[in-house]
């Protein structure tokens, strides 16, 4: 190319008028008109984005909170829009799934999560820790298309009547667009996937989930950013990809998920209500107190979007590999939120994976008191772990999905304490285990000197616990828009973090995670 026609064309390009994104156009337009996302053309244009760059199409969307748009109708017709291209036969009925219109006012995120965490609780018999672990995952589902991972929950109880079904159902009046079934097909997934990015809450998942392992895999890799599996679909085998992007909870009954959904999960354990423990009875009639819970969830994340994708989240160390991935969106949106959260979510995750503060002062306990009682310097680290697992009231018998405490879990804990197994001497064998003056330092630097022989909690009657709290009846003045003024002492609803002798006995009171 000639000096001389490179010059021509460079000047071309420069005074050439740059050509603006009709969406652009759209958003400046809609400062004016608030009906012009609504033309048909429009409409065509916004769902084109949607599926060919997610991503662009939620930062599109933010821009539009600067006018007077009805950001839920939109999404409601753009869903429906979609839906119309894709309808293959007039059997059944279109899916139309439930989406909240935002709270018509910015929404305080500590005070939020405290009402979605009381709400639970008014209605399910389940640990506090859990409770919150469910409120972090609400707000989640709004916010997912931002985030790298969505953690699936997986809802657990032993036998029927402990509360799940009911928590699915509270699930689907706080949720995104939530969509609620049994026995559903690999198909029925990601197709629906594909078209809405539901938050699918699936029941009874021990009477199909084990047996299909196509819908293990959909649920597995829509766990990530990106998540989609590959079809032929039409008469010419013509080969699509479908998104399997989307939130999840899982409910069963059995001992756990399997291994791979497991493995991707936030664990929430129920168990069968006593009588002396107060529960408000759930009625699918009055709902509203939860949908407008719902709206401020909608409000607080459109806030909260731009912050949240940027993210990046410190993970305490007792968190790592999978573990970590489960958690890290979760406690990103506790940061958003301030207040007490921040501290509350990673001791949540630590105690739901293992690895709280708490639970490694406990840990360090029974290991004191396990030495004392067999009276020896040294122990190997396979009956380490079966004393801890053994010991009445401690949680190391069931950890994750249920399992007791393993040597490598044993390990990486006290690894926190810089204290490894190695090769030990026991009569003519060596295996991997502990010497006493191993502990020494640890028990020096944070334990007090009788709380060994008070390190396992004797199970209590619950007579404590707030999970019977109304709602409707504590929501305060103060708590109007769910903020919390300077000063106020907070209330189960507006605020919940107590003093620290208060936190430990609410943990001694409450429910285990059988």
């Amino acid at each position: 190319m000639s000096e001389g026609t490179e010059t021509v064309i460079n000047e071309a390009i420069q005074s050439a008028e740059p050509v603006r994104d009709p969406l652009d156009d759209l958003v400046e337009k809609s400062k004016a008109d608030p009906s012009a996302p609504f033309e048909s053309v429009a409409v065509t244009q916004i769902i084109a984005l949607k599926k060919e760059n997610p991503a662009a199409f939620e930062r599109w969307r933010i821009r539009l909170k600067d006018t007077d748009v009805r950001l839920g109708e939109l999404d409601k017709l753009l869903a429906a829009k979609a839906g119309e291209s894709k309808e293959t036969s007039g059997q059944g009925q279109s899916l139309s799934l439930p989406e909240p219109e935002p709270w018509h006012e910015p929404v305080n995120g500590a005070a939020l999560l405290d009402g979605l965490a009381a709400m639970i609780r008014q209605h399910v018999v389940l640990a506090k820790s859990m409770a919150d672990a469910i409120a972090l995952w609400i707000v989640h589902t709004y916010l997912f298309t931002v985030l790298f991972i969505t953690p699936r929950l997986g809802i657990i109880s032993p036998v029927k009547q402990c509360g799940k079904t009911t928590l699915l159902d509270i699930l689907a009046n706080l949720c995104q667009r939530p969509m609620l079934t049994a026995n559903i097909t690999a198909a029925a997934v990601f197709r629906t996937v594909e078209l809405a990015q539901p938050t699918l809450l699936i029941d009874e998942a021990d009477t199909f989930a084990k047996d299909k392992d196509d819908l293990r895999g959909i649920l597995n890799s829509g766990y990530r950013q990106g998540g989609s599996v590959t079809r032929t679909v039409g008469e010419n085998h013509d080969v699509r990809m479908f998104s399997t992007w989307s939130p999840a909870a899982i409910a069963m009954i059995g001992k756990q998920l399997p291994d791979t959904l497991e493995d991707r999960s936030i664990p929430i354990r129920l168990r069968r209500r006593r009588k002396d423990e107060p529960i408000t009875q759930f009625r699918a009639d009055r709902t509203g107190n939860l949908h407008k819970l719902a709206r401020m969830a909608a409000r607080w994340a459109e806030d909260n979007r731009d912050k949240l994708a940027a993210a990046d989240p410190d993970m305490p160390e007792y968190l790592f590999n999978r573990v970590a991935d489960n958690w890290r969106p979760l406690i990103a949106i506790a940061d958003a939120a301030g207040g007490g959260w921040p501290k509350r979510a990673r001791d949540v995750a630590g105690e739901l994976s293992g690895g709280s503060d708490a639970g490694q002062s406990q840990l360090l306990a029974d290991i004191h008191t396990i030495f004392t009682d067999r009276n020896t310097d040294r122990l190997p680290s396979a009956t380490l772990a079966g004393a801890l697992a053994a010991m009445e009231g401690s949680p190391w018998g069931e950890m994750r999905g249920g399992k007791p405490i393993t040597q490598n879990t044993l390990a990486r804990m006290l690894d926190t304490f810089h204290i490894k197994p190695g090769s030990i001497r026991i009569g003519g064998e060596t295996p991997k285990g502990y010497m006493r003056e191993q502990f020494s330092d640890a028990w020096g630097r944070y334990l007090s000197p009788d709380s060994s022989r008070q390190s396992a909690t004797p199970p209590q009657a619950v007579e404590n616990l707030d999970a019977g709290v109304s709602f409707e009846a504590q929501q305060h003045e103060e708590c109007g828009g769910l903020e919390t003024p300077e000063g106020t002492r907070e209330t189960a609803i507006c605020g919940g973090v107590a003093d620290e002798s208060a936190s430990i006995r609410e943990r001694e009171h409450a429910p285990d995670s059988t």
